[in-house]
């Protein structure tokens, strides 16, 4: 015995009642949809896609679960530019053919799936689950279902199952099934409409999916090459590869602009002549796509060739490129350059392929700034070492051994702000030793690599002349005559020059603009007389015309003479007040009084120690201190 309404095992529709299934025409209508909308919600768990031909798919890995209605996609399935596309490609378990086989014994009418190239699906034993069979197979199994014959040239009527790839395959039946009750056949055409649109969105959702993974492997990879990026060239070329496989474009190229003249430079390219990258033209007329593109902004052009906002249409068309998507290549809102792609035949852009750009693009930027910052990193590490070798050839210019004298106490301090600095100091024997002993300082205006070019020269000139004469006056003329030649009219050097004889304790001395030079003398415990020893005179390299003068001193036993530059004296707090003059004369007076038998050593020591509790470790100028003491006296000055 068989239920009413529900066949048997092995029975046909036919046999269990008809198509009325027992009932009247809607309620096998109702039949239909219940049944179509069941089992499009199945998830079996089981089988794969298997190429035309084949006898159902290998048995997928364990825990790989069937995607909706028994349908996934292969990766990358959907991706454009794919070839022909099947629903072999998103069947599973097979489960679309079965409900076609239970729709057949249902309503009496065979249904079968059909391939987009004709061929037909059917149901498999495990583990196959589906398999593809001719078209005329797959027909003539449907009548058998039925326990009839499939006739010869019967007309076909199928239902396409059409996604945004293309159309997939159909699902057929009879066109002419013996029935004349239009309210049953609408109700099965309309049942097989709605099952070939329920497979239909299943794919496209697989479809959907897929295109993300798709384009979260590409960014992905191009991630992993960002990481290992050592060629931006590589990179930017990768990058483009890319966007043209995952958007299915044909053609394209990543431009940069030239940070020092503003020129567009093709970086990487794929499929475009040289006719066309060698075309200087503007993406538009008056440039608007190209700002909007460089502002990050994705610009499309659907038909390039017939679009009058470009400059050359017939350049484009002998190019044979017909759609245009662009961005700019955009890191921390600074344009860097800009990724162009083409497609050779009509193309609508979808908003997530111009997401996936825009991804792409700031990808791309991220590498360039990385290159562009690795290039500088070189730069700055090749100029640093320069600066070292700078630095050390400078150091070496200065006094490593100071002159020695039983009557003098000589010591010097240098600290430039930078790693080559403006200061000098010179101390040296005119006649070896126990002749008379030469003093410099000085300061080059500004700092860094000029100052100390400067410097470098006036010590040369300041050695050259003394070595040929001992009058300061004239020294120092020819210096400034030497300086005002070869420095602009902003670049000048304030010096404070000396000669001690050692032996009488007599100091001669000139000034060209900078600070005296400070003569503390001891009293007796109590506070030091303070003198400074200066002349009138500019800097050097101001004028031609500028005579200096000479003046003379004669030390007496413990007296201290201070030189120092403004990198001392006007060294700043955290408050922005000066360390000042007056407070070098307060902290050295103080150590005199305190230690009436200080050395020149801890004199300087001492200041630089007031100086670092005072501005702190930051060094905004050079500075240079020179300390001499009188160990034995002659006549006072």
């Amino acid at each position: 015995m068989t239920t009413t309404g529900q066949p048997s095992r092995g029975e046909t529709a036919a046999d269990a009642g008809g198509p009325g299934l027992g009932g009247s025409a809607p309620d096998c209508a109702r039949a239909v949809l219940d049944l179509a909308g069941g089992t499009a919600s199945q998830s079996q768990g089981r089988g794969g896609a298997q190429p035309a031909g084949a006898v159902g798919p290998e048995r997928p890995p364990a825990g790989n679960g069937a995607g909706q209605a028994g349908l996934r996609a292969k990766p990358g399935a959907g991706a454009r530019g794919d070839g022909g596309v099947s629903i072999r490609t998103y069947l599973t378990d097979g489960s679309v053919a079965r409900l076609c086989d239970e729709m057949t014994r249902l309503t009496g009418v065979p249904i079968w799936l059909r391939d987009s190239d004709g061929r037909g699906i059917i149901p498999a034993e495990a583990p196959a689950l589906w398999r593809s069979v001719p078209g005329e197979e797959a027909a003539a199994r449907a009548w058998e279902l039925l326990g009839r014959a499939k006739g010869v040239g019967a007309e076909l009527m199928a239902v396409p199952l059409r996604t945004s790839v293309g159309e997939l395959g159909a699902l057929v039946l009879p066109a002419d099934w013996g029935r004349d009750d239009p309210t049953e056949r609408r109700a099965l055409e309309r049942a097989v409409t709605l099952l070939a649109a329920t497979a239909a969105e299943s794919v496209e959702g697989q479809i959907s999916l897929s295109r993300r993974v798709h384009e979260l492997d590409a960014l992905l990879r191009l991630s992993s090459l960002l990481v290992a990026a050592g060629d931006s060239g590589r990179v930017l070329q990768a990058a483009l590869d890319m966007a043209l496989e995952v958007l299915g474009l044909e053609a394209g190229s990543i431009s940069l602009m030239d940070e020092l003249s503003g020129q567009v430079l093709h970086r990487a390219v794929r499929n475009l002549s040289d006719q066309w990258l060698a075309s200087m033209a503007p993406l538009s007329i008056d440039q608007m796509l190209k700002a909007r593109a460089l502002a990050g902004e994705v610009v499309v052009v659907e038909d390039l060739p017939n679009d009058r906002r470009l400059p050359d249409l017939e350049l484009v068309r002998r190019e044979g490129l017909t759609s245009l998507m662009a961005t700019g290549l955009v890191y921390q809102g600074r344009a860097m350059g800009m990724i162009r792609l083409y497609s050779r035949r009509p193309r609508v852009f979808e908003r997530s392929e111009m997401d996936l750009l825009k991804a792409i693009a700031e990808h791309a930027a991220m590498v360039t700034a990385l290159q562009r910052l690795r290039e500088l990193r070189e730069q700055d590490a090749a100029i640093a070492r320069q600066l070292r070798l700078a630095a050390d050839v400078q150091g070496r210019m200065m006094p490593r051994v100071l002159p020695q004298s039983p009557a003098l106490d000589i010591a010097a301090h240098y600290r430039p702000s930078y790693e080559l600095g403006g200061d000098l100091y010179d101390v040296f024997e005119k006649h070896g030793m126990g002749g008379p002993i030469g003093l410099v300082v000085g300061d080059v205006v500004g700092k860094g690599v000029p100052a100390a070019l400067l410097m470098s020269a006036v010590r040369a000139s300041l050695r050259a002349f003394i070595g040929e004469e001992w009058r300061l006056d004239h020294v120092m003329h020819k210096t400034n005559l030497a300086v005002r030649r070869d420095t602009l009219e902003s670049e000048f050097v304030t010096v404070w020059c000396g000669v001690i004889d050692p032996k009488t304790l007599e100091l001669a001395y000139c000034s060209a603009g900078h600070d005296p030079a400070l003569l503390l003398r001891p009293r007796g415990g109590g506070e030091p007389e303070v003198m400074e020893l200066g002349t009138d005179g500019m800097a050097l390299g101001v004028s031609e015309a500028e005579r200096y003068e000479v003046r003379t001193c004669v030390l007496r036993p413990g007296d201290l003479v201070l030189l120092h530059t403004d990198g001392l004296s006007e060294a700043m707090d955290y408050q922005n007040r000066k360390f000042g003059r007056a407070r070098v004369v307060r902290v050295a007076a103080q150590l005199l009084r305190d230690r009436p038998g200080a050395t020149s050593r801890e004199v300087i020591e001492r200041l630089m120690w007031e100086l670092r509790q005072f501005a702190g470790l930051r060094a905004s100028d050079d500075v240079t201190i020179v300390a001499l003491r009188a160990t034995a006296g002659g006549q006072a000055c």
